[in-house]
């Protein structure tokens, strides 16, 4: 790669406020709508974009502090040196020190590793009414909390030819690049690139060719031989001033008729102006790779940067997946909006960029690894064990050592990340595009919670951004939360109640948080959800639920006297525990009631749910459970959602 656009920094552009965005080699934005995705992207075509550069009033980031002709955009980019593997390294390669731009700008920051920075910025000129820009190197990469200093800024710097950014909205279409001589389809295709000497026999070949049409067909023959009257009336001159060409005669003008034709069912081929807006769309996605390969052979060094807009749109899932790994191809770095939880489970986790709007403005969250924080604090140890332990050498370390411990806190791990992707990314990509995120540990919640959620909202569950996600267990919840946090997505626990579990779980949203946030935290009592369920007086719903399902008059008494006495397992010393329902004074009923959904939970749970939803109090108020009523309440007064 050679170099990486590894931070970028904006303010007061459109949604904008102030903000900072680490990217990678393949960055995924993701978000809801008007999280400000498309805002950073449009910023980084200001800055980079090959095309002329226009800032209107509309523009500038208006949050009524001050006037907006008062205020100036600023976008701060800067670019580092990288090896094959997209990882950063000490110095930029000799074909970008020395390239034009970059040669003579490079700074090196206090780790020794080089850096080349630049600032566009956009003011309102009184005298023109218009926005002036000025683009200038920077001599430092400041510190977040000053990073707009004007004392910065260094040398008026030319536009860099070398790092183009190819901005691709999510309105393309391969019809009008091929209209659009500025679009990129339109610069490849208006000059051809054939050499000089084979210009004049393929014109021949052409000119005979347009001969041969007019010749075999009398409508056009009759046609030109009726226009050369047009001598007589207007050019008054014995030439033979007019030609019909059903092909241009010139090579340079052959761009402007080009057609593209496609045949996907084995039959004719159809121009693309017949095909969906998915092929049309994709096939400008594909365009664009052949327009960057061209550059690159005409160009040196050349690394572009693609901004691409959503770029799933009018694609079927699977054409989504594979449009990914198309993308991924492309040379250069790409930054990518989405929607698409199909598109964004291609990346990877570290990849990502979720934009949330909250109070305080945009934020942009994204998950980070522990591993570089375990290796330092390694490193420490071993260097305090070499210096024999002294009290000295301890006081000089230890508060470093306490320090990447405290941040490692609120990082993954490798077997954090491969239990995000598996439970989230590739099963639940909606997810990333939430506003609340409800963990849980078992089965029963992941079928039952979206029904009861919709009977309580007056609508689907994820209309209104709430996911409902099972961790697999009362051990799971840590990078989950940490998922949730890094973000920026609300998220709630209902936790079962049973044996340890409570104190197990606030230990992990201690560690992952890094604060006590238990107001977030709901837990069913001393009981696990099926328990909660029977002990909480939903004996009766559940036991419709089971006679519907199975047919039965009364399932619950058919089965115990099926499994009355029957063994049920081994206990701890290896002898059977036998189930005895008849001993109890209900008849055994809460019992069997219990080993009957422990023993299939997946089984009966969307059945149950909807059976709940039935029990209304006098003012036909369905009456949900107590511990999730009181959830479902908590996130409705968050997000300010009214209940009927």
């Amino acid at each position: 790669m050679g170099i990486l656009i590894d931070t970028v920094r904006i303010a007061n552009f459109r949604a904008i406020k102030n903000l900072e965005v680490k990217l990678s080699k393949l960055t995924m934005l993701v978000g809801a709508n008007n999280s400000g995705k498309t805002s950073f992207l449009r910023a980084l075509h200001l800055a980079l974009g090959y095309d002329r550069k226009i800032v209107n009033r509309e523009d500038v980031h208006d949050d009524g502090t001050d006037d907006i002709f008062d205020k100036e955009i600023i976008i701060d980019v800067r670019i580092i040196a990288t090896n094959g593997d997209g990882k950063r390294k000490k110095e930029f390669e000799p074909n970008w020190s020395d390239s034009d731009g970059i040669s003579g700008n490079i700074k090196t920051d206090a780790d020794d590793f080089e850096f080349f920075a630049f600032r566009t910025s956009f003011k309102f000129d009184v005298l023109s009414q218009s926005f002036k820009s000025e683009v200038k190197t920077l001599k430092e990469w400041l510190p977040l909390e000053n990073w707009t200093e004007k004392t910065n800024e260094d040398k008026r710097l030319q536009k860099l030819e070398s790092i183009p950014l190819i901005f691709v909205d999510a309105q393309r279409d391969i019809q009008a690049d091929l209209k659009d001589r500025s679009s990129f389809l339109g610069k490849m295709t208006n000059k051809p690139d054939i050499k000089p000497a084979d210009i004049e026999p393929i014109e021949k070949q052409i000119n005979d060719l347009n001969e041969a049409i007019i010749k075999g067909s009398s409508n056009l023959k009759k046609l030109q031989d009726n226009l050369k009257d047009l001598n007589k009336t207007v050019f008054s001159s014995t030439m033979d001033g007019v030609e019909i060409l059903p092909i241009n005669k010139k090579i340079r003008d052959i761009g402007r008729n080009l057609n593209i034709n496609f045949n996907d069912t084995g039959a004719q081929s159809f121009p693309l102006e017949y095909h969906g807006m998915g092929t049309r769309s994709w096939a400008s996605l594909l365009t664009l790779n052949a327009f960057i390969s061209w550059q690159a052979e005409i160009n040196s060094p050349y690394f572009p940067i693609l901004a691409l807009e959503e770029p799933e749109a009018h694609l079927h899932p699977n054409a989504q997946r594979h449009l990914y790994q198309q993308l991924d191809k492309i040379n250069g770095q790409k930054i990518i909006s989405t929607h698409s939880p199909f598109v964004a489970a291609q990346c990877d986790l570290m990849d990502l960029r979720h934009f949330y709007k909250d109070n305080d403005g945009l934020i942009v969250g994204q998950l980070e690894f522990s591993e570089q924080d375990e290796h330092k604090i390694a490193e420490l140890l071993k260097e305090i064990a070499d210096a024999g332990g002294t009290n000295e050498i301890k006081r000089s370390l230890c508060p470093e050592i306490q320090r990447l411990k405290r941040e490692k806190r609120n990082k993954i791990d490798s077997d954090e990340k491969r239990k995000i992707e598996r439970n989230i990314l590739h099963t639940r990509g909606e997810s990333l595009f939430s506003k609340v995120l409800v963990f849980f540990e078992g089965e029963t919640e992941e079928q039952a919670l979206p029904i009861l959620a919709k009977e309580k909202f007056g609508c689907y569950p994820f209309e209104i951004g709430i996911n409902f996600v099972g961790v697999g267990g009362k051990d799971n919840y840590k990078p989950f939360l940490t998922f949730a946090k890094f973000l920026n997505i609300r998220w709630y626990i209902l936790s079962d109640g049973d044996n340890d579990t409570e104190n197990q779980v606030k230990n992990q949203i201690r560690k992952s948080i890094g604060s006590a946030l238990y107001d977030y935290l709901f837990v069913l009592e001393t009981f696990d959800f099926e328990e909660y369920l029977i002990e909480n007086s939903f004996v009766v719903e559940i036991s419709n639920a089971l006679n519907q399902f199975e047919n039965k008059t009364d399932f619950i008494n058919h089965y115990i006297e099926e499994n009355n006495n029957q063994i049920k397992g081994k206990d701890e010393n290896g002898t059977d525990i036998l189930r005895h329902y008849k001993s109890d004074l209900d008849g055994g009923r809460k019992r069997a009631l219990l080993d009957i959904l422990h023993g299939d939970k997946t089984k009966y749970a969307t059945i149950i749910a909807q059976e709940i939803c039935k029990k209304k109090d006098e003012n036909g108020k369905v009456i949900l459970p107590q511990k999730i009523d009181e959830l479902f309440n908590k996130i409705a007064s968050d997000l300010k959602i009214e209940l009927s």
